[in-house]
């Protein structure tokens, strides 16, 4: 590596992992809101589901149930083990 540019890579295109994925980065926000098809408490189950199949099961989940203008608004933190399984879970949202 360049000791004046510590992200200059000596091969093209290349970046090291840990310059953008840090070791403790395991925290996912996010904001589920119902609609006329599906209920936000369907939509949330759905992800809760998903977020305790991936890696150890061990997601530790905090949610928060509102409503905005007559509209159901479920806000929660979803803490996985590890980055890798966070990064596994977004993926699998897509």
């Amino acid at each position: 590596m360049n000791e004046k540019d510590p992200y200059e890579c000596t091969t093209c295109n290349t970046v090291e992992v840990g310059t953008l994925i840090s070791d403790d980065d395991t925290r996912v926000t996010l904001e589920v809101r119902g609609d006329e098809a599906v209920s936000a408490q369907d939509k949330f189950s759905k992800i809760e589901q998903r977020a305790l199949s991936v890696g150890s099961g061990n997601c530790k989940i905090q949610s928060e149930t509102s409503q905005e203008n007559g509209i159901t608004v479920i806000k929660a933190m979803l803490d996985f083990d590890c980055t890798a399984e966070k990064l596994i879970f977004e993926m699998s949202q897509r």
